[in-house]
């Protein structure tokens, strides 16, 4: 008698919840394309500005650490970033200039890399 009771006990129990779950599914369904079309448009307009002002910033303080710096003679090395990427161009007349513009330039850069394209031509050499 008690397994017959529990039986139609648990019968109601799932007939009341199907009946809530068939309930609430159609206001769910008709509610999910609008969600979904709020989220694309929302995606579609996200722009991002970030990294063209970081890529400026980083440019902006490796430069100026190297027109700080009076050890190292920066008048002929140009500095680029692109993506977090930190370009050293130019041209050394020393090893020793060459080796401060780039320890300061990864200095400043941080965690980011440095990509080194300086070009080392010394005094004594004959230039045509």
């Amino acid at each position: 008698m008690a397994a017959a009771r529990h039986d139609r006990i648990g019968l109601l129990l799932a007939t009341a919840l199907g009946v809530a779950v068939l309930a609430a599914r159609p206001s769910a369904i008709a509610q999910a394309p609008a969600a979904q079309g709020r989220n694309d448009a929302a995606l579609q307009e996200v722009l991002i500005t970030a990294s063209r002002q970081a890529d400026e910033a980083i440019t902006a303080k490796v430069t100026k650490a190297l027109r700080d710096d009076p050890y190292v003679f920066a008048d002929h090395v140009g500095i680029e970033t692109e993506n977090g990427i930190v370009r050293v161009r130019g041209i050394v007349v020393d090893l020793s200039d060459l080796r401060r513009t780039l320890l300061l330039a990864r200095r400043v850069a941080g965690r980011r890399h440095v990509i080194n394209e300086l070009e080392l031509i010394p005094l004594g050499a004959d230039h045509d």
